[in-house]
């Protein structure tokens, strides 16, 4: 009988084992299927980042072009700070009191028909999203709008970029023109030389 049971204990046991394997190679899967989705989602989140933004996106107020840039504070320290591109900066206290007078205003510019105009995906270098609540409820980061100055230096706080309109979307940079110059008085240099 001892035996008999001792048998059952172990046609148990191994039952168990499989079992346990069964939920370890799903639990493993899973997790391997969350990663995988993670990371695309980060890859997804990047894949338009420094291209211009859709012109949907894009709100004009008080003379400016504004976007909303992302969930978190446009640099550090923030949960994903924003690359700034495409004639797109930080506001200054003086844009953004000539473009909105309250959140209820800067809300109702960036979800007109109920829809978020987010640019994040553009923008923010870790999300693809905007948190819309913490708008609402005055975490936007740098606004003299923000109720507190916690508030205005969140980490999370909501980061809005604005632009003249008449800003022209790419300027090369300084050393980039000195750069140019410089190769082709070199070509010209040795044009001459060469002809001689």
């Amino acid at each position: 009988m001892l035996l008999g049971m001792h048998g059952q204990r172990a046609a148990f046991n191994q039952t168990g084992i499989k079992i346990m394997n069964k939920s370890v190679k799903k639990l493993v899967s899973a997790t391997l299927l969350a990663l995988a989705a993670g990371f695309s989602g980060s890859a997804s989140a990047g894949a338009m980042l420094g291209e211009a933004p859709d012109p949907g996106v894009i709100v004009q107020a008080g003379g400016y072009e504004w976007v909303y840039a992302g969930p978190c504070a446009g640099a550090n320290p923030s949960c994903g700070t924003v690359q700034l591109h495409h004639g797109f900066d930080f506001a200054t206290d003086a844009q953004w009191n000539a473009s909105f007078t309250s959140i209820s205003a800067l809300a109702s510019a960036f979800a007109p028909d109920g829809n978020v105009l987010c640019a994040s995906r553009y923008f923010n270098t870790v999300y693809d999203h905007c948190d819309f609540s913490d708008l609402g409820a005055g975490y936007i980061w740098h606004s003299p709008l923000a109720p507190s100055q916690s508030q205005r230096d969140s980490s999370f706080a909501e980061t809005f970029l604005v632009r003249a309109i008449d800003a022209p979307a790419d300027v090369p940079e300084p050393g980039s023109i000195a750069l140019l110059a410089l190769g082709l008085a070199s070509f010209a240099a040795a044009r001459r030389k060469l002809s001689k």
